[in-house]
């Protein structure tokens, strides 16, 4: 049986009693049984734990062993008779002695049968004993216990005592009287409480139902509920209080007693006399100190090595409460906050403080009781310029559901104040321009929410003369000092690295610096920064103009360029993949397809967006195109005359089919000069020329052609240039021997194309057509327009297979060689099985393919399809004959005549253009339809 979760439930008396009290409160004393077990598990004593004097009885097991003349060593139990019989020994009196007594017998028995023989013995197995158990337990009934079991092993082996049943009035019966086991006494006192009492087999336990009980609530040691004894006697509040363990707090505490009046209504009675005895049945003490707040203390929290309280005496000023000493290393002293009681209202409110004003003895404010100092660190600073703030002082009013208390107090006051200094003054206009950090809520603004509103308020924008550009509190800050104090530059020299360097901001600018001091010769910048390419931009203040300065990264750092800095220089840095994204390959340029349209009036790239028109306007203006054999060919802007061997590195290198030995350069002039990379390698090319790296002639196409069907090796073949459809056939191992070289399909990409741009051109023409009829005003029948325009959709629709008619049989390829076929990557050969029908399609009543017979005629195969149907234009039948070659019939008897239809040939009857008579477009759907027809037909063949 699974012992019971005890402590996982809430019983009807702790509910009420918790409802009353406002807080949780659970019955004392059950837990002792949380951990009950079965009786075979719990109560069971280990043998070697049984001293000499315990009494044997009936069902003890005895470990019997001797050593010597005889030996062994087993197991003998005490019979009914009280007898322990051991082999070959006589009968031994057991019951009723004790266990150094047996042995004693024991020993002598032995030595009187086999002398020189030690005897020993011990108690293997303790006998066992019923109890009966009824009343409130888990597991009322008869309970199996070991002989050394107590009442309270006894009540365990049932489950324990359930929350409806005593724990101080548990009456053990037995032959002779009654004995009352409490099991208060034992759990609060440390007393037994006859709770250790031994049973004897036959014992009764009953547990009788829960007695009085009162409740202890409040700061004590061990609030609960608890039993009064079993003679009902009120308590006073100082032994309740001792039942509770005790109060957390010393000192004076208020006593009130919650009481049951005659009618169910609950009473209200402050205790004066501790002692006095007022505490029954359902009574409830709720202690309360009378005072819980700290004396004498203010606080110091935030970026400081040892945050908490202090105590006022000791600290009754600013400057006393702090020290450099108490300071971590990033602490920030343009600006901390004093949070405040007012005496009047009882808020607390924040003030800004000048921390350097503090350390330095200037700021001699009196503190008073309970006021804290927050000390802001440079993690708390910068989080004013994050994205996340940005993104609230940009007009977005709701934070993200993770938002920390600050970002939520934030968004609140610019919803309240939506014409507020906060939502329309310079720190959300600044906000516009700026780039903030990903950086987590520090844990000061999650803690005092108020605080970062209060900082922002204060804050000023240093675009220079900081780490980081960005907002920077100050305590006589704008709030107080005006919004002419929002933007501060620096009026020291300076220049500032922009871009993609490892360390982006401005810099003092020292007396005589240099481009190459600036970049630390090359290790400030990153990786993949372009090489080739860096500007300085530079404002003239004489002339009130802007310069833009193109320099190489790449020579500036090896030393071979250099440049002296002027104030205020800006020097810009650009990623790799950057400016492959900005300056387009010249073959896009080119591109006049109409499916790539939108893709060039797409979104500009993303450094486009970010940069200054006139910067992208200069890195377009000093292209290089690099064309041809490279890894990455395309626009590449360089400073100024830049080595080949620099500009061909910068685009991945050669590639692996490159011939270096026959490139081309094309100057900005239009003159033009073969170069030899593996000897003119320093050569120098500048903006507006190009570069093209020629490749070697490849003696393989790029990609393979497939042959199938009936030749002896099928599949896909490499093929040379110039290599022909004989040689093809040849390396295929030649054609087997019904195969049906006449039929033979060639199919080529290049011409699928072609035919597909030509029913494009035909699909437009016949929608122009028609538009030119409708605009003549000519009565034009609705069902013809809509079958104009199916027609259209189903040109637009159809993919053609780019079929090209070729001659394929060996015999006659090496007769006449001009009738060879070259072949072209990607073509698809199919040698067919000769065929034994002629199929019919079209305009008839049952396409079908009917059986070849020499000597039958266009018009037998067409009866045998059932003859053209009503939409059928029987004067512009054609006969696809197997080699893809279509021929007119005459099937008219105007025009009769017979030709002659190989095996495996195509009879198409195609649709009347009649419906589109009254149209100036009826020749051109006439040869819609028939081009239609032919398409059909070719899928016949080619899927067959």
């Amino acid at each position: 049986m699974p012992r019971p979760q005890l402590a996982s439930t809430v019983s009807l008396l702790e509910a009420a009693f918790s409802t009353r009290a406002g807080e949780p409160l659970r019955q004392f004393g059950y837990d002792l049984f949380a951990s009950a077990t079965d009786a075979a598990s719990a109560t069971e004593a280990a043998p070697g734990a049984i001293q000499g004097d315990y009494v044997l009885n009936t069902g003890d097991t005895v470990l019997v062993t001797l050593r010597g003349q005889k030996s062994f060593s087993k197991r003998f139990t005490v019979d009914r008779n009280g007898q322990l019989v051991v082999d070959d020994l006589r009968p031994l009196t057991a019951a009723g002695m004790t266990l150094d007594a047996l042995r004693r017998d024991l020993t002598a028995t032995v030595a009187a049968t086999w002398p020189s023989t030690d005897a020993f013995a011990s108690l293997a197995e303790v006998r066992r004993i019923g109890v009966l158990v009824t009343g409130a337990v888990h597991r009322p009934g008869r309970q199996e216990v070991s002989a050394f079991a107590t009442a309270l092993d006894a009540l365990s082996a049932a489950g324990g005592v359930d929350r409806g049943g005593s724990l101080r009035a548990v009456r053990l019966m037995r032959s002779g009287g009654a004995v009352m086991v409490d099991l208060y006494a034992l759990q609060i006192a440390g007393a037994t409480g006859n709770a250790d009492m031994p049973l004897r087999d036959g014992d009764r336990l009953f547990v009788p139902p829960l007695g009085a009980t009162v409740a202890v609530a409040g700061p004590v040691k061990r609030p609960g509920i608890y039993e009064l004894p079993p003679d009902g006697a009120p308590l006073s509040a100082s032994e309740m209080r001792d039942l509770a363990g005790g109060a957390l707090r010393p000192g004076r505490g208020r006593l009130v007693r919650f009481g049951i009046g005659p009618s169910g209504e609950e009473t209200t009675e402050e205790i004066a006399d501790p002692d006095a005895k007022r505490f029954g049945d359902g009574d409830l003490l709720l202690i309360a100190p009378e005072r819980e707040d700290r004396r004498g203390e203010v606080r110091l929290d935030g970026d400081v090595l040892r945050p908490g309280p202090r105590a006022l005496t000791r600290a009754k000023s600013l400057s006393g409460m702090l020290s450099r000493a108490d300071l971590r290393p990033s602490a920030y002293f343009p600006f901390a906050a004093l949070e405040s009681t007012a005496p009047a209202t009882a808020a607390r409110s924040l003030r800004p403080v000048d921390l350097s004003a503090v350390l330095n003895g200037r700021d001699r404010r009196q503190l008073s009781e309970g006021d804290t100092l927050y000390v802001l660190g440079a993690a708390d600073v910068d989080f004013l310029t994050s994205e996340a703030v940005l993104a609230l002082l940009r007009g977005e009013r709701q934070p993200p559901q993770d938002a920390c208390p600050g970002l939520v107090a934030l968004a609140r006051i610019l919803a309240a104040e939506p014409v507020g200094p906060l939502a329309t003054g310079p720190q959300a206009r600044a906000a516009a321009t700026l780039t903030g950090s990903r950086t987590p809520c520090p844990p000061l603004f999650a803690a005092v929410p108020d605080l970062l509103p209060l900082a922002l308020r204060h804050s000023v924008l240093r675009l220079t003369g900081a780490p980081r550009p960005g907002f920077y509190p100050v305590a006589n800050g704008p709030e107080s000092a005006g919004a002419r104090e929002t933007i501060v530059e620096s009026e020291a020299p300076h220049y500032e690295l922009i871009g993609h360097v490892r360390r982006p901001g401005t810099r003092r600018l020292p007396a005589g610096a240099t481009l190459r001091q600036a970049l630390a010769e090359g290790k400030a910048l990153k990786r993949d920064v372009y090489p080739l390419l860096g500007i300085v931009e530079r404002y003239d203040r004489r002339t009130l103009t802007r310069a833009y300065l193109p320099f190489s990264p790449q020579e500036v750092a090896a030393g071979r360029a250099d440049r002296a800095l002027s104030d205020g220089d800006r020097i810009h840095l650009f990623a790799a993949d950057d400016i492959r994204g900005l300056v387009k390959p010249a073959e896009s340029k080119t591109d006049t397809k109409a499916d790539n349209k939108a893709d060039d009036e797409s979104e500009p790239p993303m450094l486009a967006a970010v940069l200054d028109p006139a910067i992208v306007a200069v890195i377009g203006e000093r292209t290089v195109q690099l064309r041809g054999a490279v890894r990455d060919p395309g626009g590449y802007p360089v400073a100024d005359l830049t080595p080949l061997a620099a500009l061909i590195a910068a685009a991945g290198g050669l590639s692996a089919d490159a011939d270096p030995t026959v490139a081309e350069l094309t100057a900005a002039n239009g003159t033009r000069n073969a170069i030899d990379l593996t000897r003119d390698g320093t050569r120098r090319v500048g903006p507006g020329d190009a570069l093209r790296i020629n490749p070697r002639p490849q003696a393989l196409e790029a990609r393979a052609v497939a042959i199938e069907g009936a030749v002896r090796r099928p599949g896909r073949y490499d093929i040379g240039r110039g290599e022909t459809l004989s040689s093809l056939i040849a390396r295929a191992g030649g054609l087997i021997d019904d195969a049906y070289p006449a039929g033979a399909v060639l199919t080529r990409e290049s011409e699928r194309r072609r035919e597909k741009e030509q029913f494009q051109l035909q699909a437009r023409e016949l929608e122009r057509t028609l538009a030119l009829e409708v605009e003549k005003g000519e009565p034009v029948k609705a069902e013809n327009v809509a079958l104009a325009r199916q027609l259209a959709a189903q040109l637009r629709a159809a993919e053609p297979l780019g079929r090209v008619v070729v001659e394929a049989d060996p015999a006659i390829l090496r007769s006449r060689p001009a009738l060879d076929p070259l072949l072209e990557p990607d073509d698809r050969i199919v040698i067919p099985k000769r065929p034994l029908t002629v199929a019919v399609s079209g305009e008839v009543l049952h396409p079908t393919a009917a059986q070849f017979v020499s000597g039958k005629g266009a018009e037998d195969y067409l009866n045998e399809a059932g003859g053209p149907t009503r939409d059928a234009d029987t004067g512009r039948s054609f006969l696809v004959l197997p080699d893809g070659r279509a021929r007119p019939l005459a099937l008219s008897s105007w025009n009769h005549r017979v030709d002659v239809i190989p095996p495996g040939s195509i009879l198409v009857v195609p649709r009347d253009p009649r419906p589109f008579d009254g149209l100036d477009a009826t020749k051109a759907v006439g040869n819609i339809l028939s081009q239609l027809a032919i398409t059909a037909a070719s899928i016949s063949v080619i899927t067959r």
